[in-house]
């Protein structure tokens, strides 16, 4: 099967969608299938390559097409053209890319069935930020097209299905979580590497969020929680690994202006190998999104062993339900109390993070996933 997959870009910066991208692609090409990577990337885009390079075996082949306007008389529509005329199925990532509306658009000119992943993209909270430029795109530029034309839509839980606004879905929705690379996680790299990595943190316990620092990752709330928790666990420290997309600068400064400027650290981002040391370290993970799809972090954080704490809008009942850590409202003051009934004892810690890893390993891992996608796939596609 000749599988097409459609985003804005491969660069992991962006959050989610390459990383699931990434999985699909590996699992697709190890089960044979021949598959295309269409993004807006440029040609030349290191930060893309080596991010697939890390588990896609070969390398499928990606192609550039950057359009200034979604309309099949653009000119960077005859390349994409070219890629539909030989696939079999299209998968669209995403709704508001350039590319993502253009390739659906000459999916449907040809007949071409496509899936569309919404990646939390109609969530009611996703659609009001920059609300009047998203209903512009939907209704007058066209965006709803690649809702109400999809063959099936691709959810990643039931919740994603149940919150999501906008156009009228498919009858055909599917839902389908992410995962990992089982290899990836099977042998845990030794402690304190990321420790010695960051000036200050020394041998203290320390909380970890591996999230993008924006405001739908709620990192004030897990500011504003470590510092209730602050003077009865006085060793506690707080590391915030992630790109700045808008929140460092609060952080920073509410770290200073609380005192906690020598406890709270910023390091970045994390990619690759460094993040899964961050994760082997972290006494608890924490992400109290205040809206998420499936979150890959959360997957990750429990393949590592790490016990985790995250907010019911998270959606991953699972943590609490399978006993792995605690799921909390997004009030600081109950996030603090879950994170102190996971710091309260170290050995009932490791207990956690030891189950979070099994049910990551028989439930979400890449090849079970693709397995299942590969149905759809074949369903649409006839």
């Amino acid at each position: 099967m000749h599988i097409v997959h459609v985003y804005a870009t491969l660069d992991p910066r962006d959050g989610g969608p390459p990383a699931v991208i990434k999985g699909l692609a590996g699992g697709q090409v190890a089960a044979g299938h021949r598959v295309t990577l269409v993004t807006a990337d440029p040609p030349d885009c290191p930060a893309a390559d080596d991010f697939l390079a890390a588990h896609v075996h070969p390398v499928p082949p990606r192609v550039s097409v950057r359009p200034i306007w979604p309309h099949p008389l653009d000119p960077a529509a005859g390349a994409l053209a070219r890629v539909l005329a030989s696939a079999d199925v299209l998968h669209v990532h995403g709704l508001w890319p350039k590319v993502n509306l253009l390739a659906g658009r000459l999916a449907r000119r040809r007949g071409l069935p496509f899936v569309l992943t919404l990646h939390g993209m109609l969530h009611h909270a996703a659609l009001h930020q920059k609300r009047l430029k998203k209903l512009v795109g939907m209704y007058l530029i066209g965006y709803r097209e690649l809702v109400t034309g999809a063959a099936a839509v691709h959810v990643l839980n039931a919740a994603e299905q149940r919150e999501a606004e906008g156009p009228r879905l498919p009858a055909r929705v599917v839902e389908v979580p992410n995962g990992i690379f089982p290899e990836e996680f099977e042998t845990l790299p030794a402690r304190g590497a990321f420790r010695a990595s960051v000036p200050g943190l020394g041998d203290a316990p320390f909380v970890l969020s591996l999230a993008r620092l924006h405001v739908q990752k709620g990192p004030d709330l897990l500011l504003e929680a470590f510092a209730r928790l602050a003077a009865t666990h006085p060793d506690l420290h707080l590391v915030f690994a992630g790109p700045d997309q808008g929140a460092g600068a609060l952080l920073s400064t509410e770290s200073a202006r609380r005192g906690l400027a020598g406890r709270v650290h910023l390091v970045g981002p994390r990619y690759g190998a460094s993040r899964i040391e961050a994760l082997v370290d972290a006494t608890v993970f924490c992400l109290p999104s205040r809206q998420e799809g499936f979150s890959m972090a959360i997957t990750e954080a429990l393949a590592a062993g790490a016990p985790a704490v995250v907010t019911d809008r998270c959606h991953f009942p699972e943590v609490g339900s399978a006993g792995c850590g605690r799921v909390t409202t997004l009030e600081p003051a109950d996030l603090a109390r879950g994170l102190a009934e996971v710091l309260a004892e170290p050995d009932a810690g490791r207990a956690l993070g030891a189950r979070g890893r099994t049910l990551v390993f028989e439930r979400y891992t890449w090849p079970r996933i693709c397995t299942r996608m590969e149905a759809l796939y074949a369903e649409v596609a006839r």
